[in-house]
C-alpha cells in the first residue's frame, strides 16, 4: 500500500509477544483473534489494511481504498465470505469499511451480517472515503 521501506517491522500473532530490536530494524507483533492459517494469510492482510487504514505512510485514505477496491474485485465470492466472517473479529470500524467496499461491489448479500454486527448510532471517521464510495452515509462512514 505504500512505497516507503518502513524499519517496523509488525508481525500478527496468536499470542502477545514483546517488542524487540534485530540490527535496524524494530519487531513489533499484533494479536490476531482469528486462527492463523496458510490459506487465510492473504485474507488477514487485507482485513489489518482495512484496520491500519489511517496509519498507512506516504499514501492517503482515498488512495488505498481504491487500491482495496480493485483488490476485492479479484477475490471469488468465497473468499469474499471469508473474509465476512473473519472481519467478525475484527473492530466495528473495520467491519464497517469492508462492508462498504462490499456493496460498492455489489456483494449485498454477503453484507448483511456486517450490517447487523455493527452499533446503528455509532459513527466512524474516516475523511475523503465518500470520494471513492457512494454508500458511506448508509456504513455511518463520516
Amino acid at each position: 500500500m505504500t512505497t516507503q521501506v518502513s524499519n517496523t517491522i509488525q508481525i500478527a500473532k496468536n499470542d502477545i509477544r514483546p517488542t524487540f530490536n534485530r540490527e535496524y530494524y524494530t519487531i513489533t507483533f499484533i494479536k490476531q483473534k482469528n486462527t492463523i492459517t496458510k490459506e487465510n494469510i492473504p485474507l488477514l492482510q487485507i482485513l489489518d489494511v482495512i484496520r491500519y487504514i489511517k496509519k498507512i505512510p506516504d499514501s492517503s485514505t482515498v488512495q488505498v481504498c481504491k487500491r482495496m477496491v480493485s483488490i476485492l474485485k479479484t477475490l471469488t465470492i468465497e473468499d469474499k465470505s471469508t473474509l465476512v466472517r473473519l472481519a467478525q473479529k475484527y473492530s466495528p470500524a473495520t467491519r464497517a469499511l469492508l462492508g462498504a467496499f462490499l456493496e460498492e461491489l455489489g456483494d449485498i448479500s454477503l453484507t448483511t451480517a456486517l450490517k447487523k454486527s455493527l452499533n446503528p448510532i455509532t459513527q466512524y471517521k474516516l475523511s475523503g472515503i465518500n470520494k471513492v464510495l457512494s454508500n458511506t452515509e448508509k456504513w455511518n462512514i463520516k
